[in-house]
């Protein structure tokens, strides 16, 4: 059947008698794949019925490309009942009437006059900044510094690009935030993000190519409650063990851990002392996995004797396998339990 016949079939009056004899919870359960302004140009008008159960419609989604469409007749219509908005843009526009919007995603990095629009959302709880490539041009440095002063008082999960050190950040204690996903070429801000972040439970983080070590471990409390840890490691000029050991000291309770990422490109994996620091430093650990792109060198030792042998160093460690390189891909070891 073609469109034609399709459009024929919906428009005429023994389809409109079938529609109008569905329960209105059908109604809302198909109306929330359905985009608002899909919703307004092809419902509101059919009938009463109709206009009724979009006038009731809550927990709306919206997404804009243009600013141009904000002032549309859906959007201005719908404005107070949309909870998660999806942005391609942010210009200087008043975002008041969307005051019911908890969970926002940003497709751009917005400046510091961009970031003083967003606060308009204050009852945020989810913010998430789409990612970009790890050498991308341009980071928001606002957007980090507004969610760390606690702008967003109910941010409970949030996603960030690069966020820079700086010796006074002059961050407050953010109680609401529980799960963050960030990157990182200083150890440091790990740490200031550990301190600001006392109910923090998962947390995400990837490390750049410009990552640097410290030269002292750092001298702060452990954090109590983070449980979750996913760390992605690229390629730097340290050993990969020293970097993670430092991370992991400073969070003893995890129960989950995940590392990807590559070895260094000076030192080679020590299996050895990765199962150490985990008896040492993360002792409540239950679940563990480790993806790494390691040398073709190393790959080629392990055999079924050396993945006993490395079984055999850490309760976690009860599934080793080693994948050599191809044309594209490093040789790559995956490490779980």
């Amino acid at each position: 059947m073609n469109r034609i016949d399709d459009l024929s079939i919906i428009s005429s009056p023994c389809a409109i008698m079938i529609l109008e004899s569905l329960p209105d919870e059908i109604f809302f359960e198909i109306f929330e794949y359905v985009s608002i302004q899909d919703l307004y140009r092809g419902f509101y008008s059919l009938n009463l019925r109709f206009r009724m159960i979009i006038a009731s419609l809550t927990n709306l989604h919206g997404e804009t490309t243009f600013e141009r469409e904000l002032h549309s007749l859906p959007f201005r219509f719908f404005a107070s009942r949309i909870t998660k908005f999806s942005m391609h843009h942010v210009d200087l526009m008043d975002l008041s009437p969307f005051s019911a919007v908890r969970s926002l995603t940003l497709y751009i990095e917005p400046n510091r006059a961009q970031c003083h629009v967003i606060r308009a959302f204050s009852h945020l709880k989810y913010l998430y900044i789409s990612q970009r490539p790890i050498d991308h041009f341009y980071y928001s440095v606002s957007l980090p510094h507004f969610v760390f002063t606690n702008a967003y008082p109910n941010l409970y999960t949030c996603q960030l690009n690069l966020i820079s050190y700086r010796v006074q950040q002059h961050w407050t204690c953010i109680p609401s935030l529980h799960t963050l996903s960030v990157c990182l070429e200083n150890p440091r801000v790990f740490t200031q993000i550990l301190q600001s972040c006392p109910s923090l439970t998962r947390l995400k983080v990837e490390l750049t190519q410009h990552f640097t070590r410290p030269t002292t471990r750092f001298d702060i409390a452990p954090h109590v409650y983070l449980r979750r840890f996913y760390l992605y490691l690229n390629q730097t000029m340290f050993s990969c063990c020293d970097i993670i050991e430092i991370l992991l000291s400073l969070v003893p309770n995890l129960t989950n851990l995940v590392i990807r990422g590559a070895a260094s490109t000076v030192y080679s994996l020590n299996i050895n002392s990765l199962a150490d620091m985990l008896h040492r430093c993360v002792p409540k650990l239950q679940h563990f996995y480790l993806n790494m792109f390691i040398e073709e060198s190393l790959s080629r030792m392990v055999t079924d004797s050396t993945k006993q042998q490395i079984g055999q160093l850490f309760r976690l460690f009860t599934n080793i396998q080693i994948y050599p390189s191809t044309q594209k891909v490093p040789a790559r070891l995956i490490i779980q339990g």
